[in-house]
């Protein structure tokens, strides 16, 4: 039967780490809850870690869209909002969803609601669709009577999330486009132009610009230029599994990337943004501090971030306050810092979170259009001088011919 190594929190919040044997990831879920654990991060023994992208809260795993489960909290939350009965509500996703999807799962949802289910119990089981993180939110709105305010929360949450995502990749457009053009006009010039000008060379016995003998070389011999760019590529892609392989190696690189001069301030943004964010979005929904803390940190992306935000989460199981355990554990930027002080001692430490997330979020899209703003020209230019490059040489062979006496 296979192992799973699992890290979840306890009903009072408490950490718990260890293994279960179950036949299944699901199963292994449901053992742990029926122990009254929540996971937040189950994976078979002796598995790597799971890629970043799929380390983040609330998001989808394989076999559903974020898309579908985001269309689906909007439109529940409003539905909700609205006053409108927990079975009512499902019965009008699943008769009149704009996805098929969502009206399957909103049936599915309704059938075990009728069963006897509450709307987390209904959700926990289908820990494809519906992430634990997710599953506790709604059950802590069951618990408070306040799930309408949850799902909107975690309709904003996730809305945010997607509208990040959007951004970035319509940011990255232009550039794909740009570079995917270029490699087209390169390999056009390679393949076609430079081949039928050299054979006028080699049948008049004259020796090719130098230049031109340098395309034609890497032409002929393209079989071993692939091979030697495999080569470099395997050799970076096992010296960088070699390093993720060593936790300690791994943490000191993490930590090295954070003290690069751009890329250091804008990753501590980022995660200090994503983690605010998530934070803010559980205490709202009347999560505790202690099991809120302990899901947002799953968030976190960076190594020596991460560990010390384990350390700040240990400090508050023993009775610190969010700001002191930050302060001394966490890196996280100073003046993030005194706005969770100010929210802790106003008594809004949710909505100064929210506060704060949506300042570093503006800094963060505010630091990628600047980047791309400077990136877009600088890619212009680099390719305009390797096509121009590569034409002049083409003139210039063209314009020897003349050079070449006649037989």
């Amino acid at each position: 039967m296979p192992t799973f190594r699992y890290r979840a929190y306890g009903l009072r919040g408490e950490l718990a780490e260890g293994d279960v044997d179950a036949v299944s990831e699901t199963a292994a879920t449901d053992l742990l809850w029926k122990q009254g654990l929540t996971a937040f991060e189950i994976r078979p023994e002796g598995e790597a870690g799971k890629p970043w992208w799929q380390r983040e809260l609330l998001s989808l795993r394989s076999g559903s869209r974020k898309g579908e489960l985001t269309a689906f909290t909007r439109e529940f939350a409003t539905l909700n909002g609205a006053e409108v009965p927990l079975d009512d509500a499902l019965r009008i996703l699943s008769d009149q969803a704009t996805s098929g999807g969502m009206r399957a799962l909103a049936a599915s949802l309704l059938a075990d609601v009728l069963d006897g289910a509450t709307l987390s119990d209904a959700m926990h089981r289908r820990p494809r669709i519906f992430p634990p993180d997710y599953v506790s939110v709604v059950r802590a709105g069951e618990i408070g009577g306040t799930v309408d305010v949850v799902f909107s929360e975690l309709a904003n949450l996730l809305e945010r999330r997607a509208e990040v995502r959007a951004q970035i990749q319509s940011a990255l457009i232009y550039p794909v486009i740009l570079i995917g053009l270029s490699l087209l006009s390169v390999g056009i010039i390679i393949g076609g132009t430079v081949p039928s000008i050299a054979p006028i060379f080699a049948d008049n016995g004259r020796p090719m610009p130098a230049s031109m003998s340098l395309i034609i070389s890497i032409e002929e011999h393209w079989q071993e230029t692939l091979i030697a760019l495999a080569i470099l590529a395997a050799a970076s892609a096992a010296a960088a599994t070699l390093i993720a392989s060593r936790p300690a190696s791994r943490l000191a690189y993490q930590r090295r990337l954070l003290r690069l001069p751009v890329l250091g301030a804008f990753t501590l943004k980022r995660e200090t943004a994503r983690f605010a964010r998530t934070l803010g979005t559980l205490l709202r929904a009347g999560v505790p501090l202690l099991q809120a803390a302990t899901s947002a940190r799953t968030v976190i992306i960076n190594g020596h971030i991460g560990a010390g935000m384990d350390r700040a989460i240990d400090a508050i199981r023993e009775g610190s306050t969010l700001y002191r355990a930050l302060r001394t554990e966490t890196v996280l930027p100073p003046f993030a810092l005194r706005i969770i002080s100010i929210g802790e001692e106003a008594g809004k430490l949710d909505r100064m979170l929210i506060r704060l997330a949506e300042m570093l979020e503006q800094q963060t899209r505010q630091s990628v259009e600047r980047f791309m703003s400077v990136l877009t020209p600088a890619l212009t230019v680099g390719i305009a001088i390797l096509i121009g490059g590569m034409i002049m040489t083409v003139i210039s062979a063209i314009l020897s011919i003349n050079e070449i006496p006649l037989r």
